[in-house]
């Protein structure tokens, strides 16, 4: 969830985020106490257990580099997102908030009884989000072994059985068949364009999800569709989403 502004105590400090009972901000001015913020954080909410200040997401694995700044040196947690428990753990996988409410809009591009992978599923946020509404059945897949991991711990903690298969694959060679897929998404903005072919290969429509400055790039990047910005990722680039018909 995303909190109160800070920047009436800290000037050119804003909200930062609270995944489960970790609190992460992300830096706006370099000339800023951090460990001040830390506390003031703390004080405010006190089943915080822990605080860090966000780097950078780096790698293919969309890690997040962080600096521990108070209370206890954790980074696993249970966080709570449209009705679903998810384990997490901040530095093994890259957890947003604030993209909640459009994982939780994936539901209605989705019609039962249809066949969906996740190609880039992390802790698996779009999987559950789409096996806990509908009746389909979802291949959730990712490079990085440790978020498929936590997905595994996350399927048992919402008792969700027998709808979501977790496979290891690289996405710029994907195991499956052509067209087998009704809908596929690709949660993957920073890199995205390398791996559209092959995710148009085993799909008949792919969400896109890419990071750029315009609706006119994304276009001509990924291919006709209603993009949509969802998130501003600094002043120039946006994440946009859009269905791409394969």
């Amino acid at each position: 969830m995303r909190t109160e502004r800070l920047n009436k105590d800290f000037p050119g400090v804003r909200s930062f985020y609270i995944i489960g009972d970790i609190a992460i901000i992300t830096p706006k001015r370099v000339n800023v106490d951090y460990k001040l913020v830390a506390q003031k954080i703390m004080q405010n909410h006190p089943k915080i257990k822990a605080v860090y200040l966000k780097k950078r997401v780096k790698g293919e694995l969309r890690t997040n580099e962080l600096e521990f700044l108070a209370g206890e040196k954790t980074t696993a947690t249970i966080y709570k997102e449209n009705g679903l428990s998810f384990y997490v753990d901040i530095s093994k996988v890259y957890v947003n908030p604030s993209l909640s409410g459009d994982r939780l809009r994936n539901v209605e591009l989705i019609n039962d009884g249809s066949i969906i992978l996740d190609a880039f599923t992390g802790y698996g946020a779009i999987a559950l989000n789409i096996a806990h509404k509908k009746k389909v059945y979802v291949v959730a897949g990712d490079i990085n072994i440790e978020g498929l991991y936590m997905l595994k711990e996350s399927l048992r903690l919402n008792k969700i059985k027998g709808i979501v298969d977790i496979i290891q694959f690289d996405a710029k060679s994907l195991p499956f068949r052509d067209k087998c897929f009704q809908i596929t998404f690709g949660d993957n903005p920073t890199m995205i364009v390398n791996f559209k072919e092959e995710l148009c290969r085993v799909s008949q429509n792919v969400v896109f999800y890419y990071l750029c400055e315009s609706e006119a790039k994304a276009r001509n990047d990924l291919g006709e569709a209603n993009w949509i910005k969802i998130n501003d990722y600094s002043k120039n680039l946006f994440i946009f989403k859009g269905l791409v018909r394969c």
